[in-house]
């Protein structure tokens, strides 16, 4: 009897402990095989390349009644394949009817219409909302109404871009000894203002290459101020001559300046040739060819404006 009773305790036992083991692995699983890279996890959807920093959703509801309260739900949301965002403001406008109520930034009890997110991380977001009153029926004489109320977002953002460029010998370039140059600019970084490289290579050791940079705002916004672009160059392989592109020359690595941005975008033709002394180098030692990379830089200010309806309810009155 005895033997009995121990041998169903020590079953009760295991079937616990095999119960146990099987929450653990269903709680372990999904970590365990995300890291072997079996499973991941599904994640949010991301901004469109041609972002940077956006309102990424607004919550609110499609419909009030008069005088009463109702909050303004924002998701702000920083592009995954951006860099960093700075500066960031949020604000309402064209409340028209509407009174602000609370809101993220309260000055001495007061309600700001705009909220400042100083920075944004790559691939962040926040949220931040508003409290609206709607208005009496009187102020819009009981009939059904929809006013667009507004908003902007402002933020401070940058991007990046890297072209590879290459320089043969006459001896390479005759017998295309050499292996097939980059033409597009690679390592581009997301974000409202484009940055794209046109260049036609090779060049021969002793000529220069014209390297075309080109900006264009893809985005659905515009760009408050101007753009300051950075240009860096390897000064032990290239040289760049400064000409009337506008840019200055900060030391032998980097040149700099600031521009507008027009409708056409902005395109800045970069002279390029080879260090005089590494050319020669090359030259003594039948070196067939060369490359370096130029690396550049762009910030800026932008602003989006967009808005979202809110439906006035007719508010019933009854005669008895």
């Amino acid at each position: 009897m005895g033997l009995t009773t121990k041998k169903g305790a020590s079953s009760a036992l295991m079937l616990v402990g095999f119960i146990v083991a099987i929450i653990i692995i269903i709680e372990v699983l999904p970590y365990a095989s995300e890291a072997l890279g079996i499973f991941s996890p599904p994640q949010p959807a991301g901004l469109q390349v041609t972002q940077g920093v956006a309102v990424y959703s607004i919550d609110t509801p499609s419909s009030v009644s008069p005088s009463t309260n109702f909050n303004v739900n924002f998701l702000v949301k920083n592009n995954i394949n951006g860099k960093p965002a700075s500066n960031i403001k949020l604000c309402l406008d064209n409340l028209g009817l509407f009174k602000l109520v609370t809101s993220p930034n309260m000055q001495g009890g007061q309600p700001q219409q705009c909220t400042i997110i100083s920075t944004l991380f790559t691939g962040g977001s926040l949220p931040e909302y508003f409290t609206l009153l709607a208005p009496s029926n009187s102020y819009y004489a009981n009939i059904p109404y929809t006013p667009n109320l507004g908003y902007f977002l402002d933020y401070s953002y940058s991007a990046s871009a890297a072209q590879s460029l290459e320089f043969v010998s006459q001896t390479a370039y005759s017998s295309n000894n050499y292996p097939a140059p980059s033409y597009g600019s690679f390592d581009n970084t997301a974000g409202p203002i484009s940055i794209t490289t046109t260049a036609t290579q090779p060049a021969i050791y002793n000529t220069a290459m014209n390297l075309q940079l080109n900006l264009a705002n893809v985005g659905n916004g515009i760009v408050l101020g101007q753009v300051q672009v950075t240009v860096s160059i390897n000064p032990s392989v290239l040289s760049m001559s400064q000409g009337s592109l506008g840019l200055t020359q900060l030391n032998s690595t980097t040149f700099r300046g600031n521009f507008s941005l027009g409708v056409s975008g902005l395109t800045l033709t970069l002279p390029l040739t080879l260090n005089s002394t590494r050319q020669s180098a090359a030259l003594s030692a039948g070196v067939p060819y060369l490359s370096s990379n130029v690396h550049v830089a762009i910030s800026y200010t932008y602003e989006i404006d967009g808005y979202f309806p809110v439906s006035l309810n007719v508010q019933k009155y009854f005669v008895q």
